[in-house]
């Protein structure tokens, strides 16, 4: 049982940087006297809910390590009701397919449901047990599947690393029960609102999988970094292939998602101003939505800026957006160029 928590992918929360003061604020205006943790761990949460002042809180934890001295619960198949309580948690993170390849068997969580991680599993307890639920987790949450995104008041990405045993991107969301809509739940990055959640989902692209695409082809003449490096300087961008210092021959493979090649017909006296509109739609996309249409990489720049990465669906879509447009500009019908 000691070993369950890493097991389940549980990261035990020890800086207190995560506690911003629009999250502080709606811990005050649950009006919420109870914190209440069903993942209590080593308790970093509730010491740091703690030190606010002027409120008393009551402090409770639940876990299903008995080494920590909380009352015992597997808080992944049910969460007790507490009255007046504010859930306060870090859930474990493990993805299914994750735990299959370790080998650790999680089918009793995952047989009557449809997520993929157990933190979402966690989540869903938490809205089935109390209204106010704070929650720090994979910021990956914000393109998840999750049912209840319509009870957010916020999401806060944090850039800041709030661990000391993993680089797991994460942000803290904050759910009051109130069903809204999109353009009512707030977005924050660190302390600052950015956004709303509609903002972020409207600046994605879907693909029409209208034009002939084929990535990872190593006669493939447009090259793509879909990774933004530590650097501050290689950011997600389209080149020419002769363009990218990269050893192709040997790098290029089916399963390459971080620097690829891309085959598709466009005439020769275009390309360039392709690629460059390419890298257009691509800041437009990072502006509009403060880089949140795009997916989190592990760690930060030099800058202490999130890296990100881009995934082909959206890359087709990008392709496919521009390259309609740029045809329909030189007066060419698409069809006539497949």
């Amino acid at each position: 049982m000691a070993n369950k928590k890493t097991e389940l992918g549980q990261f035990f929360t020890v800086n207190p940087l995560w506690l911003k003061k629009h999250i502080e604020n709606f811990i005050y205006e649950s009006k919420c006297n109870v914190i209440y943790d069903p993942f209590a761990g080593t308790g970093e949460l509730l010491k740091t809910v703690s030190a606010l002042n002027p409120i008393n809180f009551t402090m409770t934890g639940l876990d299903i390590d008995d080494q920590f001295g909380w009352q015992h619960n597997d808080s992944l198949e049910k969460i007790p009701y507490i009255k007046n309580a504010i859930i306060i948690t870090n859930p474990p993170y493990l993805a299914k397919q994750s735990a299959s390849r370790k080998k650790i068997d999680l089918s009793k969580y995952f047989q009557n449901t449809i997520y993929d991680d157990v933190y979402l599993l966690a989540l869903e307890n938490m809205l089935k047990a109390q209204k106010y639920v704070i929650a720090i987790i994979p910021e990956s949450f914000i393109n998840s599947s999750f049912l209840h995104k319509n009870l957010l008041h916020s999401i806060t990405v944090l850039e800041e690393n709030p661990f000391i045993d993993t680089e797991t991107p994460v942000c803290v969301v904050c759910f009051d029960g109130n069903p809204k809509s999109q353009k009512e739940i707030k977005i924050y990055k660190n302390d600052t609102l950015i956004s709303t959640l509609d903002d972020v989902y409207n600046s994605r692209l879907e693909p029409k999988n209208n034009i002939k695409i084929t990535f990872n082809d190593l006669n493939g003449w447009l090259g793509l970094r879909a990774v933004d490096s530590s650097n501050d300087k290689n950011k997600i961008c389209f080149a020419l292939k002769d363009d990218m210092n990269y050893d192709w021959e040997n790098n290029i493979k089916v399963s390459s998602r971080h620097i690829t090649l891309i085959n598709m017909d466009v005439p020769e006296n275009l390309k360039c101003k392709f690629i460059k509109n390419l890298n257009n739609k691509i800041q437009e996309i990072r502006e509009k939505s403060a880089d949140l249409a795009l997916t989190a990489f592990k760690g930060n720049t030099k800058s202490g800026i999130r890296r990100r990465r881009i995934d082909f669906r959206l890359v087709r879509a990008i392709l496919e957006n521009v390259y309609d447009d740029l045809m329909q500009k030189e007066g060419t019908e698409i069809c006539d160029l497949i």
